[in-house]
């Protein structure tokens, strides 16, 4: 008797195992959209970055373009909105990867960053352009697109890269800063430098003693995505993919990246050729 309760005990405790087994392997394979819904929860990544991530320090509320992006797709999807503070940019694709966050934003879909995580949108698109120094007239890449002409730009940036696909011949004066750029702009070091819609306008804004803002055709762009776990449950990806979709062609996102600079960046008048669309 002793022996056939022995038997049991092993045999119930092995079918317990292989249920605890089957339950933590079942959690383990929980989708992001699952964790979602049954926390009701949506952990977006946030940093201090003008107009996209902004903190009132009065309140701790976080507000800018891509918050406000991030809240709308947490009503649609009819759970609550966490904010999770990273360290920037090049925290992302890290938060992503470890669970920290279901959800970035701002981030440009680049090969190797979709070796690690995967991406839904686009979401928007930003221009690149261009502020000339005082005195120096250019409009287009064509004419920029001189030897003759100095164009400061920040190295190993995607400035970089855009400026030698759009204008090859012009000669390139690589800074580490945009306040180094800045510098060489205003004190006629540099006939012009070119780098996104945002950091242009606002850099302009701050700094008076630059010359003429610039949006040269044909238009430069790249999109920006939201970043999130690569996985095989497609639920979240195609929310996010027809959320994206359905606010670009009513203009809801276009609207809410100007209205973002507006309201955090300082600058008070957009130019009717400014466009996040593609």
């Amino acid at each position: 008797m002793t022996k056939i309760m022995t038997s049991l005990v092993g045999m119930l405790t092995a079918v317990m195992l292989t249920i605890g087994l089957a339950g933590s392997a079942a959690a383990q394979q929980e989708s992001t959209w699952e964790r979602i819904q049954r926390t009701n929860e949506l952990r977006f990544a946030v940093f201090s970055y003008a107009p996209y991530f902004v903190k009132n320090p009065a309140t701790n509320e976080w507000g800018g373009a891509l918050v406000e992006m991030a809240r709308d797709v947490a009503k649609e999807m009819k759970v609550d909105l966490k904010f999770v503070e990273v360290g920037g940019f090049g925290e992302l694709v890290l938060a992503i990867t470890t669970g920290k966050v279901d959800l970035a934003a701002g981030m440009q879909a680049t090969p190797v960053r979709a070796t690690a995580i995967d991406f839904a949108g686009p979401i928007y698109h930003i221009g690149w352009v261009t502020v000339n120094r005082p005195g120096f007239e250019a409009r287009d890449w064509a004419d920029y697109n001189n030897p003759d002409v100095k164009i400061a730009v920040m190295t190993g940036s995607s400035d970089q890269l855009l400026l030698s696909q759009n204008a090859p011949l012009a000669q390139q004066v690589q800074f580490k800063e945009l306040s180094q750029i800045i510098l060489a702009v205003s004190s006629g070091r540099a006939d012009a430098f070119t780098t996104t819609v945002l950091s242009s306008m606002i850099a302009k804004e701050k700094n008076p003693g630059l010359g003429s803002f610039e949006n040269p055709q044909p238009r430069a762009s790249l999109p920006g995505y939201f970043g999130i776990p690569s996985e095989s449950d497609p639920r979240f990806k195609n929310f996010l993919n027809w959320w994206a979709e359905w606010n670009n062609k009513l203009g809801h996102n276009e609207n809410r990246m100007k209205q973002g600079m507006l309201d955090y960046s300082g600058i008070t008048e957009i130019p009717d050729s400014v466009s996040f669309k593609e």
